[in-house]
């Protein structure tokens, strides 16, 4: 192929390789044939030269080559698209697990640099009709000898498959601890149920037995019986070590155990076993939520048609950290500047009585020249929250007046003396609507930096499996902690003098903890002798 600028008249037969505007508003599109019109329009118009492509007589046009590369590429449960300006697109003709021979599709990439293969990455899930590969050639033709090595590259193997997933069914057993909710079995119960169903399989039979080895040996041997095509086990308490409850009972129902652990994050914890030739699965506490973790990959490989010993069960460290650390905010900042960030509230607490303060309100007590409700308040108006609300109580007024002049929103709890409850639940009600996600701080906690609240923010993500930010400084968990609004209707129904930390264990799966470098989040004044505690930089 010859590429290069040519008077219209020397160019006919060519290809117009950029567009070309006529003096009349006419566009000559880029790709377009070079023709006797063509050149009757381009010289009648006074342009002196276009830039064309002129095959040669052994070149293949674009559209046929990347077609035929494509063709040839394309194997089980995948087709080719009509090819359109050097590209053509591979599509999945049903459900089911990409599988790539990457190899083979390196090597028609090293062929030569003008035709190109892309491909999503191997064993991702996919549903009919998905954009699975393209192939682009990017000159306007290839020579032939080019096209025949693609080809012969190309038929060493079926590069592109997707395998279905097949009608299995499956077992669950869950294990059970005193204290055990129900809500926290059927929750798990549901998400391995969702994720089943949209394999194509069914979850025939789910039963719960205490978490010891005795007792989960016999049910793996029942539901064993039963003949299903997969057995899960979701522990009431994660799998440590080869000789756990769990792995021990595979043992006992004589199986046998191939790996426990997998280099995949989250989903770290888990175990894979046979009961014969029945794939095991111990499932990890993550698979409770529907957030795709490590979990899922052994799930649909086994589904699609994969043994246990077929998984490449290392290889899959390779773009296995599926969770991204809060200690590693930039990343975070420059992916959300591309769309709105949740707006999160502030809702300060400030209705309480001060009981183990004697005759004082600890919340008016000076901190550095300034009441310590107000320390608090300040720090939430200086990080991203809005609005901020405080909720008031005990000595409404004084409490009101410590904080005169602050843009904040006032809300009273009359029920203040049924305890903390009461307080969260008129804070909730009034960002209700108005938010994604609501922190609620302590007034009585004044050593809280702004750098703290910043890094919750930074780390909430309600989408992204991050709904409940909580700060962790010395290994202890902390307050204020951020909450994203589908969990507002269990804060309102809190009673009696108590916080939110049941809540927090029973939705472990979507916590985020943060490291923060004060003690600030772990200080609370409820007695005179924390008023010792030193100040420190509040920035």
């Amino acid at each position: 192929m010859r590429f290069g600028p040519l008077p219209p008249r020397e160019a006919e037969g060519g290809i117009l390789a950029h567009s070309v505007r006529l003096p009349d508003g006419t566009v000559l599109r880029k790709g377009r044939r070079i023709g006797a019109s063509e050149t009757e329009m381009l010289t009648g118009s006074g342009v002196p030269e276009i830039w064309v492509a002129m095959l040669d007589p052994d070149d293949v046009p674009e559209d046929e080559a990347a077609g035929r590369v494509a063709h040839a590429l394309a194997g089980p449960g995948t087709e080719t698209r009509t090819p359109g300006t050097g590209r053509c697109n591979v599509v999945a003709t049903h459900a089911g697990l990409l599988t790539l021979d990457t190899g083979c599709i390196r090597g028609v990439n090293e062929i030569d640099e003008g035709v190109t293969v892309s491909t999503l990455h191997d064993a991702i899930p996919v549903q009919s009709g998905d954009l699975v590969a393209t192939v682009k050639v990017i000159p306007f033709s290839t020579p032939a000898f080019v096209v025949d090595a693609c080809l012969s590259a190309a038929a060493r193997a079926a590069a592109l498959r997707v395998a279905p997933y097949r009608a299995a069914t499956a077992a669950l057993v869950s294990t059970t601890v005193p204290g055990t909710s129900e809500r926290v079995l059927g929750r798990g119960e549901e998400a391995l149920r969702q994720r089943i169903e949209r394999l194509g399989g069914t979850l025939e039979r789910a039963v719960r037995c205490p978490h010891d080895a005795t007792s989960v040996a016999s049910a793996l041997e029942e539901a064993g019986s039963a003949g299903c095509d997969l057995l899960l086990v979701l522990g009431a308490s994660a799998v440590g070590d080869r000789a756990d409850v769990v792995p021990e009972a595979v043992r006992r129902a004589d199986g046998r155990i191939l790996r426990l652990g997998i280099p995949v994050d989250p989903g770290n914890l888990t175990l894979l076993a046979e009961l014969g030739d029945v794939p095991v699965l111990g499932v990890p506490g993550c698979a409770r939520s529907p957030r795709r973790n490590g979990f899922d990959w052994i799930l649909e490989r086994i589904l699609a048609g994969r043994t246990l010993e077929e998984l490449d069960v290392p290889g899959l460290g390779i773009g296995g950290l599926l969770k991204e650390s809060p200690q590693r905010p930039s990343p975070r900042r420059a992916r959300r500047a591309a769309r709105p960030s949740p707006r999160v509230a502030g809702v300060v607490l400030a209705a309480g009585r001060s009981a183990r303060m004697g005759n004082a309100n600890k919340l008016l007590v000076e901190i550095d020249g300034a009441p310590m409700v107000r320390h608090v308040v300040e720090t939430a108006l200086a990080a991203p929250l809005e609005p901020v609300v405080v909720v008031l109580g005990h000595e409404a007024d004084a409490v009101r007046r410590a904080l005169t002049g602050l843009p904040v929103a006032f809300v009273e709890n009359p029920d203040y003396r049924d305890g903390m409850s009461t307080s969260i639940a008129r804070g909730i009600d009034a960002v209700s609507g108005a938010c994604d996600g609501a922190m609620i701080l302590l007034g009585d906690m004044p050593w809280i930096s702004e750098r703290d609240l910043t890094g919750l923010t930074d780390a909430f993500a309600p989408d992204e499996g991050r709904g409940i930010c909580a700060p962790v400084a010395d290994r202890k968990r902390g307050n204020p902690i951020l909450w994203a609004a589908r969990y507002f209707p269990e804060l309102r129904a809190l009673s009696g003098d108590v916080g939110a930390r049941h809540i927090l264990s029973m939705h472990d799966d979507d916590l985020c903890e943060v490291p923060v470098a004060g003690e600030g989040v772990l200080r609370d004044v409820d007695t005179p002798d924390a008023l010792d505690v030193p100040s420190g930089p509040r920035g």
